[in-house]
């Protein structure tokens, strides 16, 4: 059965699709947290490598752009959707 619509647009969903909605979401949150771990472990074996490329400076720019998407989707986590 779909979703019903009141009339101020509002969606009305069944408890069984409320539920599955909220699992949806826990889920992704959870490939978000494992995503940003994965992101922290990659940026720690790169930075390694700093002092083999033939252009440090830019390789810590590259470096400095995974930090703030680090620093993104720990906000992300600290803020979640469903607690």
């Amino acid at each position: 059965m779909a979703p019903q619509f009141q009339a101020e647009g509002r969606l009305i969903l069944r408890e069984d699709q409320t539920r599955k909605l909220f699992e949806h979401i826990a889920l992704l949150e959870n490939s978000n947290k494992e995503l940003v771990k994965t992101l922290k472990q990659c940026v720690e074996l790169l930075s390694q490598f700093k002092s083999f490329v033939p252009d440090p400076q830019g390789w810590q720019e590259i470096l400095d752009v995974f930090q703030e998407t680090i620093k993104v989707g720990e906000r992300v986590i600290g803020n979640r959707t469903v607690h």
